[in-house]
């Protein structure tokens, strides 16, 4: 039978254990920033690198999640964006059309998707689109 010092280590070590295991597995994305923001690109064919850097509780811990969001844009035939983050302006124009960086996060014990936004405009070369002023 072990003493009384051995079962309080060994108490101690399998709580430490069950506390770092469900920290891993609670981290919970709260929101997605992205940079850079209200970007103006004139002329067509021009691309932004946009990241989306997220934000996580439980432990607080922020990392780039470029690659791992699913991005769009609000007028792909204005501006697309890749799955990568790659804005490429295309002909017309437009202000404060949207670019989203969006995290679909559900899982057995949240169901939740969570939403990155910012702005972009885009301008054309004076006479380049008569619908462009």
């Amino acid at each position: 039978m072990p003493c009384a010092a051995s079962r309080l280590a060994i108490t101690i070590a399998l709580t430490l254990l069950l506390a770092l295991s469900s920290c891993a597995h609670d981290q919970q994305l709260v929101f997605i920033s992205i940079e850079p923001d209200n970007v103006t690109i004139t002329g067509a064919g021009l691309e932004v690198h946009y990241t989306a850097l997220g934000h996580y509780a439980h432990p607080p811990n922020n990392k780039d999640i470029t690659d791992l969001v699913t991005w769009a844009s609000s007028a792909p035939q204005i501006i697309s964006v890749d799955q990568h983050g790659v804005a490429t302006s295309g002909l017309g124009c437009g202000t404060n059309l949207e670019i989203t960086a969006t995290s679909d996060t559900r899982t057995p014990k949240a169901d939740s998707v969570v939403v990155g936004r910012v702005t972009v405009n885009v301008k054309q070369p004076a006479g380049t689109d008569p619908n462009c002023s």
